[in-house]
């Protein structure tokens, strides 16, 4: 098939789930045979926009990539201002359109292209539903419409804005259960076909732990988070969490490692160890070393590292905040979930007590992910719709 993949970074340095998700599912689809095009922009940064990537035409990994300049950046401070008076509500809808400009990434070219090349391609995968280039660009292009929403429980999912996106696409593909029922509720869109696909995972490298914590000066038991390192994904919150567990604990050489992009100033102190964005083999070699991971977010449709982790066989610590997280520790067996500092603490001790529980969790975890997260019942879903939707278009 002839597929268009919108997604609003793409490419190396780029760290976002949805991005990361969207890469892995071109990468495969155009392995099995598709011919797969990358719409996206020049963008790396997700803050700014600014500009990073050569507009143009390029290949990455088999998937050909399109990449369309940003006309305008973001700025956090007006941006920020704009998006209190929006999420209060009752903005009309041209307020709105001007706080989804300034949100961005704002890519006019990008949006020209889809009505200039629709039939070009016989279905178009829009992922993640919040940015200008799927809530400008799917509207335009209905009859070959896959939306990939990556939607949680955010002021954003409210806004009327954003309604058509949820009920003009031929067909959604929701990451979970939790997620098509929030959608559905919040948008009134359950007349949309709609399919649960989630994700497909890959067991990161085995091996490697030791020589990581060596490298790193790190001799005693090891907590690790993956991802950015924003105020967002409730890091905050967990450094200040561990900042009061090991300083009250007798664990003074517990450590808690950051693996990804740092977007918030991180405290310093002793037992925390911020690496940036790194190397897949640095990543795998950190997970392999890792004790248990710790994944604090409040938001998220669905987390590919908290999986990733499963299938490496660690014990995972989620905020209970997120009802997709916290279901999934409880239905895997995989691991603990949080509300505060004290079940934090309770839950860090438990598991680094308890070897053989810390053990017992990581094994049902990765059993879990085995068996609900392979790649070919994914490939397959997204082969199949797009498949009715290319048909559907025909007509």
């Amino acid at each position: 098939m002839r597929i268009g993949m919108v997604v609003q970074r793409y490419g190396e340095g780029v760290d976002g789930g949805a991005e990361v998700h969207c890469r892995a599912v071109a990468q495969r689809l155009a392995a099995r045979g598709h011919q797969v095009t990358m719409l996206t922009t020049t963008a790396q940064d997700y803050l700014s926009w600014a500009n990073h990537f050569p507009p143009g035409d390029s290949e990455l990994d088999g998937v050909a990539v399109k990449r369309f300049p940003v006309a305008k950046r973001r700025w956090m401070r007006p941006f920020n201002l704009w998006s209190r008076k929006v999420y209060r509500g009752g903005q009309p809808i041209d307020v709105q359109w001007r706080w989804l400009v300034r949100q961005g990434p704002y890519c006019p070219e990008l949006i020209q292209h889809l009505v200039d090349h629709e039939g070009d391609y016989q279905a178009i995968v829009f992922f993640t539903y919040l940015y200008f280039p799927t809530a400008a660009g799917l509207p335009l292009v209905p009859r070959r419409a896959l939306l990939v929403p990556t939607a949680h429980d955010e002021p954003t999912l409210y806004l009327p804005l954003f309604r058509p996106v949820f009920h003009l696409p031929r067909v959604i593909i929701y990451n979970t259960h939790s997620e098509r029922e929030l959608v559905q509720r919040v948008t009134g869109n359950s007349q949309v076909p709609g399919r649960v696909v989630a994700l497909g995972i890959d067991p990161p490298a085995a091996g490697g732990g030791a020589e990581f914590k060596k490298r790193h000066g790190i001799d005693g038991p090891m907590l690790l988070y993956l991802g950015r390192v924003d105020v967002m994904k409730g890091c905050r919150d967990m450094l200040e969490h561990f900042a009061r567990l090991s300083g009250g604990s007798g664990r003074a050489g517990l450590k808690l490692v950051l693996v990804g992009k740092q977007r918030m100033e991180v405290p310093k102190h002793p037992g925390v160890v911020s690496l940036g964005f790194v190397s897949d083999a640095e990543r795998d070699a950190a997970l392999d070393a890792a004790d248990l991971l710790v994944m604090p977010s409040p938001h998220e449709s669905l987390s590919m590292v908290t999986l990733e982790a499963s299938a490496a066989m660690k014990p995972v610590l989620v905020n209970a905040q997120c009802q997709v997280l916290a279901e999934y520790v409880a239905k895997a067996g995989a691991g603990l979930a949080y509300r505060d500092y004290e079940q934090f603490q309770a839950a860090v001790e438990r598991l680094l007590g308890d070897p053989a529980q810390a053990t017992s969790m990581g094994r049902a975890g990765a059993a879990y992910v085995a068996e609900h997260y392979g790649w070919e019942p994914v490939l397959t879903a997204y082969e199949e719709e797009m498949g009715w939707v290319a048909e559907e278009a025909q007509k």
